[in-house]
């Protein structure tokens, strides 16, 4: 990848970049939420009262949870000589654990549309933060 470190050092990332990201990544969230949301209340027929698919609800947990990924990139990045592949594996965790916090609303819940249209916003979400960070706040490689 390009965002890896060839030389095996740690890096920076420039900060300027690190908001840029975080902000395109809120957008894009927010904005693909907000239309899964109309899908999934009008197309799917998911329960008006779902809370996750009100926007009072959907847009903090989103800032918040972008926030922690930009924090846990800008760690990674200066403490891993990988700091793509390490960010990768915690997107695939975090979307597995959402996966299984999916099954428990299943069992609790009856529509089942309403929950397969969370996951798609926690894989959006996931890939745009992913993407965002790595390649708009790639690292700078520091010499030693």
């Amino acid at each position: 990848m390009s965002t890896e470190s060839s030389t095996g050092t740690s890096g920076r990332v420039r900060p300027l970049r690190l908001l840029a990201a975080l902000a395109l990544s809120l957008v894009v969230i927010t904005a693909s939420n907000a239309g899964l949301s109309m899908i999934g209340t009008a197309v799917f027929s998911a329960p008006d009262d779902f809370c996750a698919f009100l926007p009072q609800n959907s847009v903090p947990m989103t800032l918040e949870w972008v926030a922690l990924a930009t924090i846990l990139w800008g760690l990674l990045v200066h403490y891993t000589s990988r700091p793509a592949w390490w960010f990768y594996q915690v997107t695939r965790v975090f979307v597995a654990g959402s996966w299984v916090a999916s099954l428990l609303a299943l069992a609790t819940w009856r529509s089942v549309l309403g929950v397969v249209t969370l996951d798609i916003m926690v894989v959006v979400g996931a890939t745009v933060t992913y993407l965002a960070l790595t390649r708009i706040a790639p690292t700078d490689q520091l010499t030693a």
